[in-house]
């Protein structure tokens, strides 16, 4: 079965004028046999024209490939003269990149300012000879020390695909530096609309990530037949991608690490497929067969110790998360809720009320019982941190509920929630499955029903887990809360906010 319903190529451009043509910007979208190349003058109207081709496949039901041939990352140790992450080098890049609706933009002025992160001339190169002066911080040639003071001059899947460019130079032949600050910088505004899921970063053997955003490299195939090459490269790309999926090989694809090391996942980036550009169409490497460990020899290395396990992974989140934005008392909880699904950027999703964490220990404390929509919620919940052998309450499998469902006409999960009004009152509610169930509650609480003291909001999903979750923020009908916003959530993210609750960070056990 096919992971999208339509694949679309983008080959970018970082013209300062309005251009079509060679060296401008294409589109290929790509759905079923159809194909509709497009040809847009400018970023803004391309931005434009991507936004509507999705909410298209939002109103359809449909998830979407996006291939885009600018580079995501830069090398190796970049990220941390950002700020930490990758995320942290795609704000301050969206942040700072300007455009208008003649295409200008001030990509040479931020490289410029983006230099000054480092001592002496920084990583970012190149501009037009006429302009000499003109971009302070911004030399007009390659400066010394990269891999000293500075990062490497390539990613490392540039090292490994022939004819793939460095990202930091922004002028003359080969330059691609321009196409990336005004590519990641579009691609950011998509992600903050939580649209489109950024591979490798966020989504890495995680197929089921909605519209999906890789970086592609037309040049690893020949071109299909056009008057421009461009158009030609994003035609085949298009199709090749297209018949991977058909053919289950495209999630082979985005599921195998191959040779992505630590710091490609964290903030380089890779090319779909560098290293074995067969692969996309059909011809792939035989497998390598895995490494035979004689007897006796030594074991592989890995961390083992459980508690030792938890504080270096909790110190990660901590380092990497930038925690001291939120409130202290609800930075445990962060903790937990990140450690559950091994994400850190999910906490520039997160949604709260001031006093959730305070709200919900208190309840736990005196005894108040756990509300679930679901089972896997409840199984996740660690009975021995809750801090007066609280109930934790699962009501989807009462035996009244499916007649229930069927006379209200809605789902199981929602009419469960009914079963919910002799303990809702001071209770904690743990949503991490169904938007309906969320949905139904905030029905009940209009309708009079007891408040419970807070809302656990992790509905999971396509259809309602984003809405659900936004109506809870909008007005959380006077109850504390916590939700994540957008299509993520899950069971454990509901769990572990509720073991946060009851125990913080003191004990390593589950």
């Amino acid at each position: 079965m096919s992971l999208f319903d339509a694949y679309v190529v983008v080959d970018w451009s970082a013209a300062s004028v309005p251009v079509t043509g060679r060296d401008s910007i294409w589109i290929a979208h790509r759905r079923g046999d159809a194909l509709t190349l497009s040809n847009p003058a400018t970023r803004l109207a391309a931005e434009d024209e991507l936004r509507a081709l999705l909410a298209d496949a939002d109103a359809a039901g449909e998830r979407v490939f996006l291939g885009f041939d600018f580079a995501f990352g830069y090398p190796e140790g970049t990220a941390a003269a950002f700020g930490g992450s990758w995320r942290d080098v795609w704000t301050r890049i969206c942040d700072g990149l300007t455009e208008d609706a003649e295409n200008a933009n001030n990509r040479f002025e931020l490289a410029g300012a983006l230099n000054d992160l480092w001592p002496g001339d920084g990583p970012y190169w190149g501009h037009p000879h006429q302009h000499q002066g003109r971009y302070p911080g911004l030399t007009p040639r390659l400066p010394d020390g990269y891999g000293a003071h500075l990062p490497p001059r390539r990613r490392q899947v540039e090292q490994v695909t022939p004819g793939a460019q460095e990202t930091w130079k922004l002028h003359g032949v080969g330059s691609v530096g321009g196409q990336s600050l005004t590519g990641i910088a579009m691609l950011e505004r998509l992600r903050r609309d939580d649209r489109v899921a950024i591979w490798p970063f966020e989504t890495l053997g995680d197929t089921d990530a909605g519209h999906l955003a890789v970086e592609v490299y037309p040049s690893l195939i020949p071109p299909a037949e056009a008057a421009v090459r461009d158009a030609g490269q994003v035609t085949a790309m298009a199709a090749a991608i297209a018949a991977a999926d058909a053919e289950d090989r495209l999630a082979a694809m985005l599921a195998e690490p191959g040779r992505m090391g630590a710091g490609v996942v964290a903030e380089e980036g890779w090319i779909l497929s560098a290293g074995d550009p067969a692969a996309l169409t059909g011809r792939a490497r035989p497998p390598t067969p895995p490494p035979v460990r004689a007897p006796g020899s030594p074991a592989l290395r890995y961390l083992r110790d459980p508690a030792a396990i938890y504080a270096k992974s909790f110190d990660i989140v901590r380092r990497e998360a930038r925690l001291d934005r939120f409130p202290e008392a609800l930075r445990p909880v962060l903790i937990r809720l990140i450690h559950s699904c091994g994400m850190v950027e999910i906490a520039d999703r997160v949604a709260f009320s001031a006093g959730v964490a305070a709200a919900g220990r208190d309840a736990l404390a005196q005894g108040a019982p756990v509300l679930c929509d679901c089972q896997m919620v409840a199984s996740g919940i660690s009975r021995t941190l809750l801090p007066a052998e609280n109930p934790v309450m699962v009501t989807l499998n009462g035996p009244g509920v499916p007649d229930r469902a069927k006379a209200m006409g809605t789902t199981r999960s929602a009419a469960a929630v009914e079963d919910w009004r002799p303990h809702i009152d001071g209770a904690v509610v743990a949503i991490g499955n169904a938007p309906t169930a969320l949905f139904h509650l905030l029905e009940r609480l209009d309708d009079g029903w007891p408040r419970p003291a807070a809302i656990i909001g992790f509905p999971v999903g396509f259809v309602g887990a984003a809405e659900s979750k936004a109506a809870l923020a909008a007005d959380p009908r006077g109850c504390d809360f916590i939700a994540l916003r957008g299509r993520r959530g899950g069971s454990a993210m509901a769990a572990g906010v509720v073991n946060a609750l009851a125990a913080g960070l003191g004990e390593a056990t589950r």
